[in-house]
């Protein structure tokens, strides 16, 4: 027996290291906490959830999945109250980042970690101030990209401005929002002192999910709103929240305004506002150098710097609205 051990010694150490068995390499991971459901990211289509945008530009840097580095993701699907225990499992895993598009993702994220980098893109400014602590040097384990609350204040303003001018009778507008989403507790506030220059009238409107569309349309009825302002937030703007809103709207020729983009393809009449998969591609360059050893500290938060203005003509013709051909010239992205 004690020959056989001998003999068997004799023989691993003679063998070469690459025929002995190898532990597997571990791959860079990225955890996506995504407030969503999932989808097949597709390169090319439109309307993609923001975290779409960002994968897709990891690949385009060089970050293929499966292949050198890990994707983990985690779906809230719509429901936010699920992020910071889905956080919690992507700590969980070690990731050497992690990314989320939310107000509410970004907190949860936080929470779950103090010392894994964690990458925005996008959420509310206040949110970025608070958990990046400097926006120019973040002194914590969070960076990314930014809506700034300035902005947000005048592309609202705009919209009613623009919404005024397209549909002049304008009159009582329904701001739709997510409760659970804190960067719109403060949005129909700031949108006050536009509304009352306008001579509009603001209604409040509240839907968390897709399931919840149905009793903010009978608000809107109940309340006599005669256009929708869609406040821009990643449950709300999923592709079957687009679809319903935008049909329900056409269907009694009420125009819809928002600051998200995605909205024009689906029927809104007007968008106008960051554009969201810039954004989601500048964060994924900020994945990317973190990939490559950079820390968060070494990462400014950014405010966007692209925004969009698109028109949907074919909404307008069954509206009945004309759109003055200086606003077509101004537009980022006219939909026929």
């Amino acid at each position: 027996m004690n020959t056989q051990r001998s003999l068997l010694l004799a023989i691993t150490l003679w063998l070469p290291a690459a025929a002995l068995p190898q532990q597997p390499t571990r791959l860079p991971t990225v955890g996506i906490l995504s407030p969503g459901a999932p989808v097949a990211c597709e390169s090319g289509q439109r309307g993609l959830p923001t975290a779409c945008y960002m994968v897709n530009e990891l690949r385009v840097l060089g970050h293929v999945a499966g292949r050198n580095v890990t994707l983990e993701y985690r779906h809230a699907h719509g429901d936010y109250k699920r992020l910071p225990a889905l956080a919690a499992e992507l700590v969980a895993l070690r990731p050497d980042v992690l990314y989320t598009n939310t107000t509410p993702g970004a907190d949860a994220a936080a929470m779950a970690t103090a010392t894994i980098p964690i990458v925005v893109g996008p959420a509310g400014e206040p949110t970025l101030i608070r958990l990046a602590g400097n926006l120019a040097r973040p002194v914590g384990n969070v960076t990314g990209q930014t809506l700034s609350v300035g902005a947000s204040s005048e592309v609202g303003q705009k919209l009613l401005q623009l919404l005024k001018e397209l549909a002049p009778r304008t009159a009582r507008v329904a701001v739709v929002s997510n409760p659970g989403n804190p960067s719109s507790l403060a949005h129909f506030d700031m949108l006050g002192g536009a509304a009352g220059q306008l001579g509009i009238t603001l209604l409040k409107v509240e839907a968390r999910h897709l399931a919840d569309l149905g009793q903010a349309f009978a608000a809107m009825t109940a309340g006599r709103a005669d256009a929708i302002y869609m406040h821009d937030d990643a449950v709300l703007g999923s592709s079957e929240v687009r679809k319903s809103v935008s049909e329900w709207a056409l269907s009694r020729r009420m125009p819809v305004v928002t600051s998200n983009s995605a909205f024009a393809a689906d029927g809104a009449l007007v968008t106008l506002g960051a554009d969201h998969s810039a954004v989601a591609r500048r964060a994924a360059f900020y994945v990317h150098r973190i990939l490559g050893g950079a820390k968060p500290s070494d990462l400014p938060v950014e405010r966007p710097t692209v925004f969009k203005l698109s028109l949907n003509l074919k909404t307008a013709k069954a509206l009945g609205i004309v759109i003055p051909p200086s606003m077509r010239l101004r537009a980022t992205e006219v939909i026929e």
